[in-house]
């Protein structure tokens, strides 16, 4: 049963790593439109994922998903070895064996929020045309 904390935690951490890649894997759908329901469908998600984490980062200090992974790996059995670090902090040193400090962290979040809201503000009229005009290549202009 103790062993089902650690998995938790990890599965947490996995799905928290999944969802900041395709945050920052689907920024240039919104530079190019070739798949317009795709592009609403990022919006969307962008709009929630920044949300979220900023609110988190308001209320905990961190995101959420890193205060759940940590309280699950505190109930394992080896907690001992738990990093008390933020998770972007550990996947940094993880991947690249650096350590970015978490003002480094939240300047690059920043700069990655403002670059997803001026795709948005860009992307947003051609959403707005009709599929059939965007389909046809059209310019959007109606007859």
């Amino acid at each position: 049963m103790e062993g089902m904390w650690s998995a938790l935690a990890v599965v947490i951490d996995f799905v928290h790593a999944l969802l900041m890649a395709a945050w920052f894997l689907g920024v240039p759908l919104l530079f190019w439109h070739r798949w317009p329901p795709l592009t609403r469908a990022y919006c969307v998600y962008a709009i929630a994922f920044i949300v979220v984490s900023q609110v988190s980062f308001l209320v905990l200090g961190e995101c959420f998903l890193t205060t759940l992974a940590r309280a699950c790996a505190l109930r394992a059995p080896q907690a001992g070895a738990v990093s008390d670090e933020w998770f972007t902090v550990r996947l940094a040193q993880a991947i690249f064996r650096l350590t970015p400090s978490h003002r480094g962290i939240k300047i690059a979040s920043e700069v990655l929020i403002l670059v997803t809201a001026f795709g948005m503000l860009r992307s947003l009229p051609r959403l707005r045309r009709r599929p059939s005009a965007l389909r046809d290549g059209a310019s959007g202009a109606r007859a």
